[in-house]
């Protein structure tokens, strides 16, 4: 994530949410060598702000609101899938289910 909106950004334990929208490798060939470099695109969920009638979880899982902003991060830098599920009859409102992980 980029550190100018990082400090913006809540973390659950230093851990961040994103949805990949693409995978892909550069290669770099030169005559002493090959570098190889392995990205995914990423867009960024945030917590969804406190709202009066409803809690930051919902049955244990946080509420997550999908960001504008997106970053290329390297492949190795994603620990684990997360199972995100859409609120249907929200705008831009998710839940991270914590329970099958």
């Amino acid at each position: 994530m980029d550190t100018t909106n990082a400090t913006n950004y809540t973390t659950d334990q230093g851990m961040c949410f994103g949805k990949v929208l693409l995978l892909g490798e550069i290669f770099s060939k030169s005559s002493h060598n090959t570098a190889k470099f392995i990205f995914a695109m990423v867009k960024w969920y945030d917590y969804c702000e406190q709202d009066d009638n409803e809690d930051s979880e919902i049955y244990g899982c946080p509420r997550l609101t999908l960001l504008k902003e997106y970053d290329v991060v390297p492949l190795e830098s994603i620990e684990q899938a997360v199972h995100i599920i859409p609120r249907f009859h929200k705008t831009n409102q998710f839940l991270m289910n914590r329970n099958i992980f």
